[in-house]
């Protein structure tokens, strides 16, 4: 008999982790038709807030961003934090009913925000709709910024006792299955059985 037959196996296990932290920002604007007429490309910052150990603010561009979109309310989550070379984070820009309630957003997958690219966003509503719309009550609307932001990927040991706790129950769900699947069969099959025989009666 080989030695290899004869040792003790060994099993271990371990975990790929990637840990996310998560945080939102409301934004009120006060007074909308106060900061229309700021200028094309020109914003207004909130108030910096911290999500996953790093500032965040909000920039708010009431007349666009650009050339193209000169009726457009444009929102963007910029990076306020100049200690980092990157940070992954997904964020969303949603408009607010009266009630706090997201009447429709904008989200934006995992990307990298640095020095050198520190500000993301959209454009979130047209200027026409807003000031059509029910969401714009006595001169004033409400965003969220809902920000995830990505921390560093590790690997960690787990216990086999945790790996085969999860067995376990998988294994337990599976015998309830089964157990089910049987009931239910032998009570089709009773049922089957006496309607056959109540026919048998009546013939």
């Amino acid at each position: 008999m080989s030695a290899t037959s004869d040792a003790e196996l060994s099993l271990t296990a371990s975990a790929i982790v990637a840990p996310a932290m998560s945080g939102s920002h409301i934004l009120r604007i006060d007074g909308y038709s106060r900061t229309k007429g700021l200028g094309n490309a020109k914003f207004i910052s909130s108030e910096t807030f911290s999500v996953g150990g790093h500032r965040w603010c909000l920039k708010y561009c009431p007349d666009s961003h650009g050339s193209e979109d000169s009726d457009w309310i444009s929102v963007f989550l910029h990076l306020d934090d100049t200690t980092v070379d990157e940070v992954k984070a997904a964020f969303e820009v949603s408009l607010l009913d009266k009630h706090g309630n997201c009447v429709f957003s904008k989200s934006s997958p995992l990307c990298s925000f640095s020095s050198c690219q520190c500000t993301k966003g959209y454009e979130l509503i047209k200027r026409s709709d807003l000031e059509g719309s029910i969401y714009l009550k006595d001169d004033v609307f409400t965003v969220r910024c809902d920000v995830t932001v990505a921390k560093e990927i590790f690997t960690k040991a787990l216990p086999i006792s945790e790996v085969s706790r999860r067995n376990d129950w998988d294994e337990f769900f599976l015998l309830v299955l089964v157990v089910w699947i049987v009931v239910c069969s032998l009570l089709v099959f009773s049922r089957v059985c006496i309607f056959c025989w109540e026919m048998q009666r009546t013939v």
